[in-house]
C-alpha cells in the first residue's frame, strides 16, 4: 500500500512539474513561450528580439479557437517565431498589465508588440483588422502577417524569404471576441 502511495504522490509531482514548465497555456510548447514573470528576468537593455504578448484566458471561446489554431498549425511560423520573445499573458497575468496593454480595449484574444528595449507599439495592429479589435487575431496566418509586419516595423534582420510569403488577410471585425 505504502508504495502505491509513494507512486502516486510521485506521478502527482511529476505531473505537477510539467504543467508548471507549460509556459505555452496550450498555445504549442515548441514555440519557446515565456511568461510575464520569466520577461521579467531578461535584461532588455541588451535584447535584440521584439517582443510579442498574447493575452487570452482559459475560458474565452476566441481563445480556445486560437489556441488551437496554434496547436495544429504552430509549425509554420516556429522559424519567424525565433526572432521574438513570445510572452503568454493568461489567467490572472491579465490584471496584472494595465491599460497601455489594453489600447482599445481588454478584449481577448489579443496580440500586442513591443520594442526590443519593451517599449509598446500601439501601432502595430492586424493588418487584417478592420476599425475594430486592431488586436484580434483568429487564424495562424494572421498572426504570421502581424509577426512579418512587426519585424519590417522594427527592423531585427529578418531573413527576407520570411518576411516574403503571402498572407491571407480578412476586413471583417471578428463577432466573437471577448471582453473581459
Amino acid at each position: 500500500m505504502q508504495g502505491c502511495a509513494l507512486a502516486l504522490s510521485l506521478g502527482l509531482a511529476a505531473l505537477c512539474v510539467a504543467s508548471a514548465a507549460d509556459l505555452s497555456n496550450g498555445f504549442n510548447s515548441d514555440l519557446g513561450w515565456l511568461s510575464p514573470a520569466k520577461l521579467q528576468s531578461v535584461d532588455l537593455a541588451h535584447n535584440t528580439k521584439p517582443i510579442m504578448y498574447l493575452f487570452n484566458q482559459p475560458w474565452c471561446g476566441a481563445c480556445k479557437r486560437l489556441k488551437q489554431t496554434f496547436q495544429d498549425e504552430g509549425a509554420t511560423i516556429a522559424k519567424l517565431s525565433e526572432k521574438f520573445i513570445l510572452v503568454n499573458v493568461g489567467g490572472d497575468d491579465n490584471s496584472a498589465f494595465g491599460e497601455d496593454y489594453a489600447p482599445d480595449g481588454g478584449y481577448i484574444p489579443r496580440i500586442l508588440f513591443a520594442e526590443p528595449n519593451g517599449k509598446l507599439r500601439p501601432d502595430l495592429k492586424n493588418p487584417a483588422s478592420g476599425k475594430e479589435y486592431v488586436y484580434f487575431y483568429d487564424s495562424i496566418e494572421k498572426v504570421r502577417s502581424g509577426m512579418k509586419k512587426a519585424l519590417k516595423a522594427l527592423g531585427s534582420g529578418a531573413k527576407a524569404d520570411i518576411l516574403e510569403k503571402p498572407a491571407t488577410t480578412s476586413a471583417s471585425a471578428p463577432p466573437e471576441v471577448q471582453e473581459l
